[in-house]
């Protein structure tokens, strides 16, 4: 029932969808209005939760796909978000930022980033934004996110009007690195990763989200 019903709110959609099948080797998430269209299929050693929807103020409607591998009291160890984001209908907001510094994933270039960052602060500090809404989503599933994550993330623009753009997430429980808090962070409170850990995240992102197109 439950798949049936995360089925049915994708259905909805219209633009994005998940493949959930029963022995399917992972989830697809897929955007026919992308350019070019995207479909990523997302190891199937982590689990596709509800879809989590919300406006970014007056600007753009979001919609993250959230996939986890987490122990069994719910721990969460490492997360794949995939989130797509329009601007909303009479805004005159546009998705304008170069891919800087790139990285290619299938066939086309992103903005890449990978750093730490106190999840559980930024989610005190923004409970209306990302951080908070989905930190919320997930413990009212029965999750336990982590304080702390080590993050690879890359983004583009994904359409030629600006209109919208997809990011890919591929998150790692940092707790046990970080016990007494984050030192030597940027202005917005991340951490940003070393050569060599960034690689390792951005190999471990490309080992559990598969291209199948975009």
């Amino acid at each position: 029932m439950r798949n049936f019903m995360l089925l049915l709110l994708l259905a909805l959609a219209g633009c994005t969808s998940v493949d959930d099948r029963q022995g399917a080797p992972g989830h697809l998430v897929s955007s026919s209005t992308a350019v070019p269209p995207l479909a990523l299929r997302i190891d199937s050693r982590f689990e596709a939760v509800e879809p989590l929807r919300f406006p970014i103020e007056d600007l753009t409607d979001a919609e993250r796909r959230i996939f986890i591998d987490a122990d069994q009291r719910g721990t969460i160890r490492r997360m794949v978000i995939v989130q797509f984001e329009k601007v909303k209908p009479g805004s005159s907001f546009r998705f304008v930022f170069p891919s800087k510094p790139p990285r290619v994933l299938g066939a086309s270039i992103y903005r890449a980033g990978a750093f730490a960052y106190d999840d559980e602060r930024a989610a005190r500090e923004q409970p209306r934004k990302e951080p908070g809404l989905t930190r919320s989503h997930l413990q009212a599933l029965g999750y336990r996110p982590a304080r702390i994550w080590n993050v690879a993330r890359l983004a583009r623009v994904s359409d030629p009007d600006g209109m919208s753009e997809v990011i890919v997430f591929y998150m790692e429980n940092a707790d046990a690195l970080h016990v007494d808090g984050l030192v030597g962070t940027d202005e917005d409170g991340d951490l940003v990763l070393d050569a060599a850990s960034a690689e390792r995240l951005f190999s471990a992102l490309a080992s559990v989200v598969h291209i199948e197109s975009g």
